[in-house]
């Protein structure tokens, strides 16, 4: 790949994101957004849960002779769920959480999205929250995950001095 692309690294996120199922085959989220969802009433109503990607840190670094470059990018994953029923929200969150983790240890390269050689989570990363939004509280699940990408410069001479 001659070039960045950060945008299809967060589409596939969210692409894995949206297929993501439980050991039983239902659906973990009932929406899935790059970025903010500014209605989230509606998609966590009845036991539903739904997740925001958020792009965070960002590095471009020259890596090697000849023009390769590595991009390491990290990315905020937010599940929420409604505290209509806290010990409802509280085990379901737990649930979101586990299902979410999998495809994470599974999928390191996401697919070559955006030329992505490695995914994981950062160490020390997640955290269960509680946020206000849209007038209601919520339960929340963040996650950092990390990407590491290369491309390469193919103008000649790749590198300019």
């Amino acid at each position: 790949m001659s070039g960045p692309n950060t945008l299809a690294v967060g589409q596939a996120i969210v692409g894995y994101m949206q297929a993501l199922t439980y050991s039983g085959g239902a659906q973990v989220y009932k929406a899935v957004t790059l970025s903010e969802q500014k209605d989230i009433t509606d998609n966590v109503a009845g036991g539903a849960a739904s997740l925001e990607v958020y792009a965070n840190l960002d590095d471009s670094q020259h890596f090697a002779f000849n023009g390769k470059i590595r991009d390491t990018q990290s990315w905020f994953l937010l599940s929420l769920v409604s505290l209509d029923d806290a010990q409802a929200a509280e085990a379901l969150i737990y649930q979101v959480r586990d299902a979410l983790i999998q495809p994470f240890q599974e999928h390191a390269t996401l697919g070559n999205a955006g030329n992505v050689f490695d995914s994981k989570i950062k160490p020390n990363s997640a955290k269960f929250l509680k946020i206000f939004r849209n007038g209601q509280w919520l339960r929340g699940h963040l996650i950092e995950i990390q990407t590491i990408s290369e491309w390469f410069i193919t103008t000649p001479p790749g590198v300019i001095s």
